[in-house]
């Protein structure tokens, strides 16, 4: 269980941006990261809204986050906040089951995870991703997807060989995908779109079940084929390595970045 804070603070001439760079000049950001109980604390600078900073704060517990706030830093982060005259929004203030999440949290708490604990992810939730890969959609249904586990040292060590982004995991999963059953209409096949599809599904739920995971495309395609004797037409899409995220990793810092409804949507 976890409990999430994300705060938007919001001034004028770049002082919530000057807030932020004084907090981490200051040593705060790392005093609260020392905390006890904290499991992430991070500042991102939305590059559409020069104005504003958003905070994601996460702690292990309730009672962490009650500590957090008694602490003497709490009194210096307000003298900041008021330093600079910044407005603070709570856009969500979240308790986190790490399985079983709704949707709206699963699609915000999924991320890449570029390091891996040396642990293996249980057999019953290694079958819950795959049979959410099982039930993807694909085109005219014909499930053109060939999903490869590898978890025995022989096979990472053949993942190892074709792509440096294994990061540790314990277990990976090569999704591929049989162009001799993919609906293919004129010159174009629907054998990548089905296994991205396919791909997505996996990823999401090995978050909603508490795996932590990456897409991978940086491999030598044709060498896996080779490593791993592929048949004739079936082509690998990606990797997944899958596993437990190690305590030390943070993140992407620029993972929360995202463009504006504005620049990707427009309505016709």
């Amino acid at each position: 269980m976890s409990l999430t804070i994300n705060i938007y603070y919001t001034g004028e001439n770049g002082s919530a941006r000057a807030f932020a760079n004084e907090m981490i000049a200051k040593g705060i950001v790392d005093q609260v990261r020392n905390e006890k109980g904290n499991k992430r604390y991070e500042y991102f600078f939305p590059l559409n809204d020069p104005e504003t900073v958003l905070l994601i704060d996460c702690w292990e517990s309730q009672e962490a986050l009650d500590f957090h706030h008694k602490s003497p830093m709490m009194e210096q982060i307000a003298e900041l906040r008021n330093k600079y005259h910044l407005k603070m929004r709570v856009e969500q203030y979240t308790s986190i089951s790490k399985e079983n999440q709704d949707f709206e949290t699963v699609i915000r708490n999924r991320m890449a995870t570029r390091k891996f604990k040396n642990k293996k992810v249980e057999p019953e939730k290694l079958n819950r991703i795959l049979e959410a890969g099982r039930l993807a959609p694909t085109a005219k249904n014909l499930q053109p997807q060939k999903i490869y586990v590898a978890t025995s040292t022989e096979a990472l060590e053949k993942i190892d060989k074709v792509s440096p982004c294994r990061y540790g995991a314990s277990t990976v999963l090569i999704v591929c995908s049989d162009k001799k059953i993919a609906w293919t209409k004129d010159d174009y096949s629907t054998y990548e779109m089905d296994a991205c599809i396919v791909a997505t599904h996996m990823m999401l739920e090995a978050t909603n079940v508490g795996i932590d995971n990456i897409w991978i495309e940086m491999f030598d395609k044709q060498e896996l084929k080779k490593e791993f004797k592929l048949e004739d037409g079936v082509e690998p899409i990606c990797l997944i390595p899958i596993g437990y995220k190690d305590d030390e990793y943070k993140g992407n810092p620029l993972h929360n970045v995202r463009k504006t409804l504005d620049e990707t949507v427009k309505f016709i």
